[in-house]
């Protein structure tokens, strides 16, 4: 029916140490976990020439979920729904937010949380929020014998365009979420980042405070294809600040996060992003302001 197709050749390692083995040997192979971005794109499949596939769903060390009092680790192929059923009680606020906002229960079913970290050329909910929550990735480098692991910020899997920074020969294996005191957390997301990608801002944030002080704060805002950014000058302008801000510190952030978005979009994005982009910062520094004033409960 189709001259020239191929079906791909699909690998199944078993072990981690097998799944290591297969992507040193097939560096080109197509990642497939639960394939819910690479199946929504155009003529995936069938095509000439296709590519072989590694699937990760049989590799019991990337489905785990481990918690300690310090922190949360998550294998790479646990789905959002069974991050959802592990409970508000252990789950970040925002993280469980933003979990619970990302598509309908039968796609959560679906993604996982790595390939929601490693879609190529879109950046979307997920990575923004772990961001903002200063979560950390373990990554795996494929050489044979002398594979090697790093921990590194989820920020650095990405340059300031959004653009995946991973390796052909490298896997995200496990995320960690700390479980750092945060005070405020916010999410906010405009159009569907998938089917109206020019339009589309997301927007994450956390921080926490001591007596109106504040000593951590952080923003991570997406163009889902243009560009994600953790604002570093605003970390500088923010610490040490007694709260409520006063208008004139919250026009300086919004007017230093702009900035920043402006240099790191290499085209310049619409101008509807930018403007949602300038409103979701500042209502979020509102409700800020009007939380640090509330009565402690309990």
């Amino acid at each position: 029916m189709f001259e020239g197709i191929r079906s791909p050749v699909v690998h199944m390692p078993q072990t981690l140490h097998n799944l290591i083995a297969v992507t040193t040997r097939f560096p080109n192979a197509l990642i497939w976990a639960g394939g819910t971005y690479i199946m929504s794109r155009e003529d995936y499949y069938p095509k000439k020439g296709a590519q072989d596939i590694i699937y990760l769903g049989n590799v019991a060390e990337l489905k785990r979920i481990y918690r300690t009092d310090s922190y949360l680790e998550i294998g790479a192929t646990v789905t959002i729904e069974q991050m959802l059923t592990v409970g508000k009680q252990v789950l970040p606020e925002l993280l469980h937010t933003t979990l619970k906002q990302t598509g309908s229960q039968i796609v959560r079913r679906q993604i996982t949380i790595g390939g929601a970290l490693c879609t190529p050329d879109i950046r979307l909910a997920l990575p923004v929020a772990l961001a903002a929550l200063q979560a950390k990735v373990e990554i795996k480098e494929c050489a044979g014998q002398k594979s090697e692991t790093r921990w590194i910020e989820v920020e650095r899997l990405y340059d300031k365009q959004g653009r995946l920074l991973l390796k052909s020969n490298e896997l995200v294996t496990r995320i960690r979420v700390s479980y750092t005191p945060r005070s405020f957390c916010k999410f906010l997301i405009a159009k569907n980042p998938l089917f109206e990608s020019e339009e589309s801002v997301i927007l994450s944030f956390s921080c926490h405070y001591s007596q109106s002080v504040l000593d951590r704060f952080r923003f991570c805002i997406a163009f889902p294809k243009r560009m994600m950014l953790v604002p570093r000058e605003v970390d500088l302008i923010m610490h040490g600040v007694m709260l409520p801000l006063s208008s004139s510190h919250i026009d300086r952030v919004v007017r230093s996060v702009m900035q920043e978005i402006t240099d790191a979009c290499e085209i310049e994005g619409p101008a509807i992003q930018l403007e949602r982009a300038t409103r979701f910062i500042e209502t979020t520094l509102h409700e800020l302001n009007a939380k640090s004033v509330l009565p402690a409960k309990g």
